[in-house]
C-alpha cells in the first residue's frame, strides 16, 4: 500500500513537472513575442538629462545679473484614468492651460509636455493626484534680477536653458557645465519602481563677472532713453569704456528688451554696438588728424585755406556748413571743416590713410567676446576711386561699428595705445578665481601726439561744434559727427537721413572714461551730432563722474577705488 502511494505521488509530481515544463516552453518559445510585448507594455523606462545649475553672471561689483531658480516641467505618460474629466479639470486649472486642448492631447496616447517651467504654486495641487501618469521634473530656470538693464550684454536662454545671445551664448560652455542622466523605470500606472542617477561632471559651471557696472549702465540707459523719446530715431546707443584697459563699463541701447519676458526676435537680440555698421561722419577726422601728426605731415600751427566753404575734388563738390578762410590744423577739427580735412588727407595719401585706419581698429574684428560682431567696411586702397581719399578723411565711404569707434577715441585717451575691448573681468570655477588681463593690441601714435589731439578735442567742446557736451566743473573732450546716410537705390547720399554722433572722454587731460553716443535717423528737423548726441554725452558724463567720485578739474582728479 505504501509503495502504491509513493508511485501515485511520484506520478502526480511528474505530471505537474511535465505540465509546468510545457507551460514554460509555451511562454518562452511558442508565445515569446506575445508575452514579451505584454511585459513591455507593463512598464517603461524614462531617461532624463540632468544638468547642474548654470553659472551665475555678475557685474564688476558683484551685483547679480543672471541667477537660477527652480521651476518644474510637467509631462503626461498615457495611463488608464479612473476619472478623466476630474483629472483634466484639475490639471488645466492648476497650470492655466486649455482643457479642450489638454483632453485632445491625452487621447493621442503618447507622452507630451503639458507645461515647461511651471512655478511651485502651479505644481503643488498636482501632487495629490498620485499615480496619474503625470511626470514632474524639477529644473533650473534663468532669472535676470536687473532686467531690462544690460539685457543685450547678458543675453538670454531658450526653453532648455541653452544660451541664445550675449554672454549667455558666447560663454555657454563655461556657464552650463556638463550633463548627467537620471533613469527611472515606471510601471503601467506611472509609478517609479527603480531610479538611478549617472553624472560624470567633466566641467563644473563657471560664474562670470563682467566689466560692466550696473550703476553706470543705469545712468547710460536713463539718459539715452530721454534722448530717444525726444528725437525719435530708429535706434540709439551709448557706450562707456575705461580707456586705460579697454574694459566696457556700459552698453546702452534703445529700444531694449526684457530678457525675463521670454525669447525675443533675433532682431531685438542684436547687440547694436557690434552688429550695426554706419558711416562715422566727422568723428572719423580724428584718424586723419592722428595720422598727419604721427607722420610729421602737419603741425598744430599749420594753416590751410578752406576755400570759403566750397571745394571740388575729382569733379565732386565738398562743402562746409559754415564758410571758412584760413584755419590752422587744430581749428579744422574744432570747427569740423570738411574742406580742411580733405586737404590734409590729400597730403597724407591713400596708403597711410588706410594704414592708420587699420591701426585704429577699423575694418577688422575688435576681439570682444560677444557674438554677432561685424568687421565693418574699409576697402583696400587699390579699389579707391579718385574721390575716396578725400571722402574717407571726413568719414564717408567707410563703415564702422560703435565699438570700433569708441575704441579709436579710447586710443587717444590712453596715450596712443589701442586696447582690445574687454567684457569679462574674471571667472570663478569651483572656488578658483581667474582674472582676465587687459590686452594691448598696439601703439598707434605717440603719447605726445595723443596729448596734442586731446587738447584740440577739448577745444571742440569749449569753443567748437561740441559745446553742448560740456560738463560743469570738468574739462571734457570730443568730436561731433553728422553723417549723411547712403541710399543704395539712388547711389547717392540722402538729404533727409542722418546719423548723429558724439564721441569723447573725460577728464580731457587725464581721461578716466570714454563715452560714445549714436542716434540713427533722429527727427529731421534737428539732426546734428552737436545738438542730438552731445547733450546726451554731457548728461551721461555728469552722472558717471559723480557716481565714480572723479573730482572736478580744479582739484586733483581721482578715480574711485573700483576694479
Amino acid at each position: 500500500m505504501r509503495k502504491l502511494r509513493i508511485l501515485v505521488s511520484g506520478g502526480l509530481l511528474l505530471l505537474a513537472y511535465l505540465g509546468l515544463s510545457y507551460r514554460l516552453f509555451h511562454i518562452q518559445i511558442i508565445g515569446f513575442d506575445k508575452f514579451s510585448n505584454m511585459a513591455e507594455r507593463s512598464y517603461f523606462v524614462q531617461v532624463d538629462k540632468v544638468s547642474p545649475p548654470r553659472g551665475n553672471i555678475y557685474d564688476r561689483n558683484g551685483i547679480p545679473l543672471a541667477l537660477n531658480r527652480h521651476t518644474y516641467s510637467v509631462g503626461y505618460s498615457p495611463v488608464r484614468l479612473e476619472d478623466p474629466e476630474n483629472f483634466v479639470s484639475l490639471v488645466s486649472n492648476s497650470l492655466g492651460i486649455s482643457p479642450s486642448l489638454f483632453r485632445k492631447q491625452i487621447n493621442s496616447n503618447r507622452f507630451f509636455w503639458i507645461k515647461r517651467h511651471a512655478s511651485p504654486s502651479e505644481v503643488c495641487p498636482l501632487l495629490s493626484l498620485g499615480n496619474s501618469g503625470l511626470v514632474i521634473n524639477r529644473e533650473n530656470h534663468r532669472f535676470y534680477p536687473q532686467s531690462p538693464i544690460a539685457s543685450h550684454i547678458i543675453g538670454c536662454v531658450g526653453m532648455d536653458n541653452q544660451g541664445l545671445s550675449g554672454i549667455e551664448f558666447n560663454y555657454e560652455h563655461y556657464l552650463r557645465g556638463s550633463y548627467g542622466e537620471e533613469r527611472r523605470i515606471r510601471d503601467a500606472k506611472g509609478r517609479v519602481i527603480y531610479s538611478a542617477s549617472s553624472r560624470e561632471e567633466t566641467s563644473l559651471p563657471t560664474d562670470i563677472y563682467l566689466t560692466s557696472d550696473t550703476n553706470l549702465q543705469h545712468i547710460a540707459e536713463r539718459e539715452l532713453r530721454k534722448g530717444f523719446e525726444r528725437f525719435k530715431p530708429n535706434w540709439a546707443l551709448a557706450l562707456i569704456q575705461k580707456p586705460s584697459t579697454g574694459e566696457i563699463l556700459a552698453m546702452a541701447f534703445c529700444p531694449g528688451y526684457d530678457n525675463n519676458a521670454g525669447v525675443p526676435s533675433v532682431e531685438k537680440m542684436k547687440n547694436l554696438s557690434i552688429s550695426n555698421i554706419f558711416e562715422p561722419g566727422s568723428t572719423y577726422k580724428i584718424v586723419m588728424a592722428a595720422a598727419a601728426l604721427e607722420e610729421g605731415i602737419c603741425s598744430p600751427e599749420d594753416i590751410f585755406f578752406c576755400e570759403n566753404g566750397e571745394y571740388e575734388v575729382g569733379g565732386f563738390p565738398i562743402r562746409d556748413f559754415h564758410s571758412y578762410g584760413d584755419l590752422n590744423f587744430g581749428d579744422i577739427l574744432v570747427h569740423s571743416s570738411n574742406i580742411g580735412t580733405a586737404k590734409i588727407g590729400a597730403m597724407l595719401g591713400r596708403n597711410l590713410m588706410y594704414k592708420y585706419s587699420r591701426d585704429f581698429g577699423f575694418g577688422n574684428f575688435s576681439g570682444i567676446r560677444l557674438p554677432g560682431e561685424a568687421r565693418g567696411i574699409l576697402k583696400k586702397p587699390d579699389s579707391w576711386s579718385g574721390t575716396s581719399l578725400s571722402r574717407i578723411s571726413f568719414g564717408q565711404e567707410v563703415g564702422v561699428t560703435a565699438l570700433q569707434l569708441v575704441g579709436a577715441f579710447s586710443t587717444l585717451a590712453s596715450g596712443g595705445i589701442l586696447y582690445e575691448p574687454q567684457i569679462v573681468l574674471k571667472t570663478i570655477k569651483d572656488g578658483r578665481e581667474q582674472e582676465v588681463n587687459p590686452l594691448k593690441v598696439r601703439r598707434v601714435i605717440s603719447e605726445e601726439n595723443a596729448r596734442i589731439l586731446r587738447g584740440i578735442l577739448a577745444e571742440v567742446v569749449s569753443r567748437g561744434t561740441g559745446d553742448q557736451a560740456e560738463v560743469k566743473g570738468y574739462r571734457a573732450a570730443g568730436k561731433t559727427g553728422t553723417a549723411q546716410k547712403f541710399n543704395p537705390e539712388t547711389l547717392t547720399y540722402a538729404k533727409d537721413r542722418y546719423v548723429a554722433l558724439f564721441g569723447g572722454f573725460i577728464p580731457a587731460d587725464d581721461p578716466e572714461l570714454t563715452i560714445l553716443v549714436v542716434f540713427d535717423e533722429p527727427d529731421e528737423s534737428l539732426y546734428w551730432g552737436g545738438h542730438v548726441a552731445a547733450p546726451v554725452f554731457s548728461r551721461i558724463a555728469e552722472g558717471a563722474v559723480n557716481y565714480l567720485n572723479i573730482l572736478p578739474d580744479e582739484k586733483m582728479p581721482v578715480m574711485a577705488s573700483r576694479k
